[in-house]
């Protein structure tokens, strides 16, 4: 009976914790909310990401990262924990091993959770752009048709489509003009 008020009251604190984080943006009181439902059940992997997900929006970044590597500890195969986790290390500057999370994620994303491929995909080609590799970012923007929903599909492609040609374009002309490839990336930041 004791374990059963214990969650309800860590289930309780979760839902609360969510609810401040999502929708009022109060995200001091959402982690004093979380943290007390991870005194209750410390090995709640839902809770770990949110916890997670708050320090990393107060710029807590290596606290968040931190706590999401404990809850990939608890469960490897978390795909809201390894999106939540390329975030991060993206923010770190860790493009690389963020890819590597986006990557892991992808195949474990289930089909209730529909939702998650398109922060997956996105966050992936910003990745892969700022990494340079844009066949790569071309290859995913045209398989994800695949497994998007056709309006997420389209939004993505609205965003990344002329951003990728106009930098096919310029990569193009730089060959023919020998501006470095800092040069063409820095003119496609101020245009």
């Amino acid at each position: 009976m004791l374990n059963k008020v214990l969650n309800f009251s860590a289930e309780r604190y979760f839902k609360t914790a969510g609810d401040l984080f999502i929708y009022e943006g109060d995200y001091e009181a959402a982690l004093a909310m979380v943290e007390k439902n991870l005194e209750l059940t410390p090995q709640d992997i839902r809770a770990l990401v949110l916890k997670g997900d708050i320090l990393f929006c107060l710029n807590r970044d290596m606290e968040a990262l931190q706590v999401l590597n404990r809850a990939l500890e608890l469960n490897q195969y978390c795909a809201e924990a390894l999106i939540s986790k390329a975030g991060v290390l993206d923010v770190l500057g860790q493009h690389r091993e963020a890819l590597h999370c986006c990557e892991q994620a992808l195949p474990l994303i289930e089909s209730h959770k529909q939702y998650l491929f398109s922060t997956v995909v996105d966050q992936k080609l910003v990745l892969l752009i700022r990494l340079k590799k844009y066949r790569e970012a071309q290859q995913v923007l045209t398989t994800a048709k695949q497994y998007l929903e056709l309006e997420d599909y389209r939004s993505l492609l609205a965003a990344y489509r002329p951003l990728l040609e106009r930098i096919r374009k310029e990569l193009r002309e730089k060959r023919h003009s020998g501006s470095s490839e800092t040069q063409v990336m820095l003119k496609l930041i101020k245009s």
